[in-house]
């Protein structure tokens, strides 16, 4: 007599993928990683590198993400590290010292690295989870966040700046504990590993770009 035996369906997706995938790289350097950018696109902004994979063209008010080459209206993230800091501003002469936020987050999706950064009108962007992740005494990483898109104007003209909002904690376990080991890795070194990336050309001409824009407030 032959017994048949079902064949059990295995399930490898996403969410798989992202609760391993620090698995093999405890001992990497956070500074070997170098994360893609998330930009905002301008009306000045240089277009002709913000295609993605399908040769669609970002329009201003929308992000591109450099690393998956992928047009986001809104998308939604965990952010694992934010530290403010200074940049020169090298378009005034002589050159002057202004503020930045410098982000790490990862897509709520797979858990791919990314950078952010916030200045100009943009600059405290985040501070509504600073504020309830220091309330509430939670790391920022436990917090479900979802980017929108502002439009601002004045006499000068129009451009656009990013929104961060909060959707509420993050109860999975699971993706918690993913989470916290992304963020101790790079809660020490994460600015660094923001800034090293700062200086590729496709980024540096969308933040020359992104800059102009953001002038016309003044």
């Amino acid at each position: 007599m032959t017994v048949k035996r079902e064949k059990a369906i295995i399930k490898y997706d996403k969410a798989r993928l992202a609760k391993n995938a620090r698995i093999g790289m405890s001992k990497v350097d956070p500074l070997d990683i170098k994360p893609p950018t998330i930009l905002l696109a301008q009306a000045l902004s240089d277009f002709s590198v913000l295609v993605d994979t399908k040769g669609q063209v970002a329009k201003a008010g929308e992000y591109f993400h450099t690393g998956k080459l992928k047009i986001l209206k809104t998308f939604n993230a965990y952010i694992l590290f934010a530290a403010k800091g200074t940049y020169i501003d090298k378009r005034v002469k002589p050159p002057e010292e202004r503020q930045i936020y410098r982000v790490l987050g990862v897509m709520a999706d797979d858990f791919s690295l990314f950078a952010m950064s916030f200045k100009v009108s943009s600059l405290y962007a985040l501070s509504s989870l600073f504020s309830i992740a220091n309330s509430q005494k939670r790391p920022m990483y436990s917090f479900k966040l979802t980017f929108e898109v502002k439009g601002l104007s004045n006499e000068k003209g129009d451009w656009f700046v990013p929104v961060c909002r909060i959707k509420g904690q993050e109860k999975d376990p699971e993706r918690l504990i993913l989470l916290e080991d992304l963020a101790k890795a790079f809660d020490k070194k994460g600015e660094e590993v923001v800034k090293q990336d700062e200086g590729r050309v496709t980024e540096e001409r969308i933040e020359k770009d992104y800059n102009e824009q953001e002038d016309r407030q003044f």
